[in-house]
């Protein structure tokens, strides 16, 4: 019997606990939901800023290759922001049903200095290496640029949930023009699952263009949908609702995960 799992990858600052509301919604639906976290974004905040400056885009990609190698059966890999990147490098890597990216960032090639973007990292852009620095979340712009759409009070319990990132990935990543590994760059071709991708017409840190490109990468398997009130975390508030309906909708147009009676019937 086909198992119905799903990994999920966070985002920039980001950490397992982000996806506790949509792990509730998929556990209801019979779904095995895995959380991976990036590496060093389970240490205290202090002691990872010691180790998380100088780590790859692509140390993540390795460890989450090796994460999903452990599964017993090909999941829908899916992520949020730089997750959504993630996901796309690690699909294009490994076998899995489908990919999910809510708010993707942008993959070597685009366009990623928005003014809106620019806003939410300009102060850490400004710091002399800061190639190597981890970087930190400012309130003021990440209630801007992330949670622009939520309630005050889901805004600073998302915000305070929040770790630090590694510099070196965002360099790999916003510089993918001065990155000779070509970290960032997504072999489209390689995935050949269906591909759900969800922007925000509202999203400032992700400008709504950035999902429409990367779709526009997917055009034999892709399908967009721009949610026109929400904002950069789609996966939580008032926004999860319309999030799991074209989640639904996506699966069953595409015969991802069977149910268990169809299953049995064959």
């Amino acid at each position: 019997m086909a198992k119905k799992e799903i990994v999920l990858i966070h985002g920039t600052w980001g950490h397992a606990s982000n996806w506790d509301e949509m792990r509730a919604e998929l556990e209801a639906r019979g779904y095995t939901v895995h959380t991976p976290i990036l590496r060093y974004h389970d240490l205290p905040v202090w002691e990872g800023a010691l180790k998380l400056g100088t780590v790859r885009l692509l140390d993540y990609v390795n460890d989450l290759v090796d994460f999903v190698k452990t599964l017993d059966e090909p999941p829908i890999i899916g992520g949020v922001s730089m997750g959504g990147l993630l996901a796309q490098l690690v699909a294009a890597r490994i076998e899995n049903k489908g990919v999910l990216l809510l708010s993707p960032a942008p993959a070597w090639g685009m366009f990623p200095f928005y003014p809106s973007m620019l806003r939410t990292f300009y102060k850490h852009f400004l710091q002399w290496g800061f190639w190597r620095k981890p970087l930190y979340p400012h309130w003021e712009e990440f209630r801007w640029s992330v949670v622009n759409e939520q309630t005050e009070e889901k805004a600073k319990e998302f915000f305070y949930s929040l770790k630090l990132e590694s510099g070196r990935a965002y360099m790999d990543m916003g510089f993918w023009f001065l990155d000779p590994q070509r970290s960032s760059w997504v072999d489209v071709d390689a995935i050949t699952a269906p591909v759900l991708i969800l922007g925000g017409a509202k999203d400032r840190v992700v400008a709504p263009r950035i999902a429409r490109v990367t779709a526009n990468r997917y055009k034999k398997n892709g399908k967009l949908v721009v949610l026109p009130d929400s904002d950069h975390v789609m996966m939580v508030g008032k926004e999860l609702k319309n999030t799991m309906r074209e989640f639904d909708q996506w699966v069953a147009e595409n015969n991802i995960v069977p149910q268990t009676e169809e299953l049995e019937e064959n």
